[in-house]
């Protein structure tokens, strides 16, 4: 079976850290689950299911093009049903709203939008997904998404494999770096994955220049994003 999705790939340096921490500890994954392998770590922005292609790459093109591009982090556990995710959190509210207008762009809601990353499954019906150990501790580093990206999966039974069909530029605004942030730009990625800037620690720098595409665009209206923090990081 052949599905579509939209999504944001996180930078090297976000995946190399998480997935520093959870292989370190002993009891990761816990029993009876399975890890997902880092390849496949995405925030999914829409699910489209068996539609057309060239229709939502247009779609994508057409309503994503120009966009602004957030700063997020990993951090802290959501809870799903068999599934182990770790949060996706914006830097600030205008990430939050550049999140939300990414949401849009893919065909969802931000009411209702809970942004994560899957990190590990069971097929077990009543196990609850870890809420401690190294998922609900982690604190990624800061990263920004250099692209949106219309995906392909495909199942097997070595489980889906992704293809990106269509990616679409967003734009870098100046001046945006999380407040004590060195940046820096993670290259030497898969072909199959997009290049996403992260930092270490949250200025030094101006963002990006924007590119030509994101120039031409004239800016879009701004939607909200309803975001709710992880369970693990809530007050």
């Amino acid at each position: 079976m052949t599905r579509l999705f939209t999504a944001l790939w996180p930078s090297r340096a976000a995946v190399l850290t998480l997935d520093g921490e959870l292989s370190a500890h002993p009891d990761w994954p816990p029993e009876g689950w399975r890890a997902t392998p880092t390849a496949r770590w995405h925030v999914t922005l829409g699910f489209h299911g068996e539609a057309e292609p060239g229709v939502l790459a247009r779609r994508l093109e057409a309503r994503a093009g120009g966009l602004a591009a957030p700063w997020l982090r990993l951090a802290g556990t959501v809870s799903f049903p068999k599934v182990a995710a770790v949060g996706v959190l914006p830097a600030g509210a205008a990430d939050a709203d550049a999140l939300a207008e990414l949401v849009v762009a893919a065909g969802g809601d931000p009411a209702s939008f809970r942004g994560h990353v899957t990190v590990a499954r069971t097929s077990r019906r009543n196990d609850a997904p870890p809420s401690a150990g190294p998922l609900g501790r982690h604190r990624g580093p800061w990263w920004r998404p250099a692209e949106v990206c219309l995906v392909r999966s495909e199942l097997s039974s070595a489980g889906p494999r992704y293809t990106v069909l269509h990616r679409v530029p967003l734009r870098a605004r100046p001046g945006s770096v999380p407040p004590g942030v060195q940046m820096s730009v993670s290259v030497s990625v898969p072909s199959a994955v997009p290049v996403s800037e992260s930092v270490s620690r949250p200025p030094a720098g101006e963002g990006a220049p924007e590119s030509e595409q994101a120039r031409r665009c004239a800016p879009r209206p701004r939607a909200r994003l309803a975001h709710a923090r992880p369970a693990s990081l809530r007050e």
